[in-house]
């Protein structure tokens, strides 16, 4: 993986600051056929930042189950600074590729500072509700079921402990009764030996958790406060970056 981030880094002119697994193999429920999602951060040469011409600011690569997407460090920042839940969950995935220890660790203060319990919230809702829909038959998709369990446990711990969710599912399970969590890691059993296209008999108990769970953080949701990004250290921060860059 740091052979092709570094090809990445020499064909596209840039500096990698962060590389990451995302999607399920960080969320700890991958499927044997599963993509590899790496996500990325990264820093031009400073004449890049002194023009007034607006210039692409994002990288996108698919190369077989190679799945990367990179963004400017200053647009991730500006993303961070508005509780992106993706940019939020990328700085704390669990597998790291690349990044240095006080890059990764002020990237995870700066997104604890901006992380807005409301706003965060309302994403895992809107994409808990959409999977949801997706599991009316009487075989479903095991991937819509993880799918609609993840967000609506993230929205779970975010009403109970007012934090950013946990990035690796199976530790999110803390929320759950003992029954129920030993009914989705039979599940999580299963998928890890089935694609991701496999049909799976409907899980009652499980599913009921799932409507009961969005339905609670639906009512809540509105009583959530907000983040509290620091403008200035951000802005110091992509400083730093950009100017070591050029050293």
């Amino acid at each position: 993986m740091k052979t092709k981030l570094k090809e990445i880094e020499e064909e596209r002119g840039v500096k990698i600051n962060y590389a990451c697994e995302s999607g399920s193999r960080a969320w700890g429920f991958a499927s044997p056929d599963s993509d590899y999602d790496v996500r990325f951060l990264y820093t031009k040469p400073l004449a890049w930042y002194l023009s007034v011409s607006e210039k692409r600011d994002t990288i996108d690569i698919m190369d077989g189950d190679f799945d990367a997407v990179g963004w400017e460090l200053r647009k991730s920042l500006q993303l961070l600074k508005k509780s992106n839940v993706p940019a939020i969950e990328h700085l704390f995935s669990p597998i790291i590729y690349l990044g240095e220890d006080a890059i990764v660790s002020e990237l995870r203060s700066i997104a604890s500072e901006c992380f807005s319990p409301i706003a965060c919230m309302f994403h895992y809702l809107s994409m808990s509700k959409k999977y949801e829909e997706k599991l009316t038959g009487e075989t479903i998709k095991l991937k819509s079921l993880f799918y609609a369990l993840r967000t609506s446990m993230a929205g779970k711990w975010i009403l109970e402990h007012k934090t950013m969710p946990s990035v690796v599912f199976s530790e999110m399970l803390s929320l759950v009764s003992d029954d129920i969590a030993d009914e989705i890691k039979s599940l999580m059993e299963i998928k890890s030996k089935n694609d991701e296209s496999y049909m799976h008999s409907r899980n009652e108990k499980v599913i009921e958790f799932i409507s009961e769970t969005i339905a609670m953080n639906n009512k809540y949701s509105k009583s959530l406060p907000s983040g509290k990004p620091d403008h200035e250290r951000i802005d110091a921060f992509l400083f730093k970056c950009i100017t070591e860059t050029e050293e």
